[in-house]
């Protein structure tokens, strides 16, 4: 009796942390992730290492919010990756500022001009 009182806290607090750690993923901060998810792993490994079979319903809940979770995570990443391809895009053409000459031929003007000691005031 105790200790299946004491396996039903310890699965609500596996399921608790999953949510906590979607709540990071969506809002942040991103570094207090790293902790959660090793005392996360610990509860998980203290469940398993006990012996106690897992009932199904907590097994379902555990994959479900796993899988959200590895959702948002997914889709962070993408987003990192789209924006630094974007950064480099803009990057790439922060030195490039492409105008007209009154007889209508394109010229490429620095969008930055250098400064040097016979330039500067």
């Amino acid at each position: 009796m105790i200790s299946e009182a004491l396996a039903s806290t310890r699965y609500s607090m596996v399921l608790k942390m999953l949510d906590e750690e979607r709540q990071l993923l969506l809002s942040g901060p991103l570094d207090k992730l790293e902790a959660l998810v090793k005392r996360r792993e610990a509860a998980m490994t203290e469940l398993l290492e006990s012996g106690v079979s897992l009932p199904e319903a907590f097994i379902m809940a555990l994959k479900a919010r796993a899988e959200r979770n590895g959702r948002l995570i997914l889709a962070s990443m993408e987003g990192v990756r789209s924006a630094q391809s974007h950064m480099q895009r803009i990057n790439e053409q922060a030195d490039r500022l492409m105008t007209y000459r009154a007889d209508g031929s394109q010229v490429n003007v620095n969008a930055t001009p250098k400064a040097t000691r016979d330039t500067r005031a």
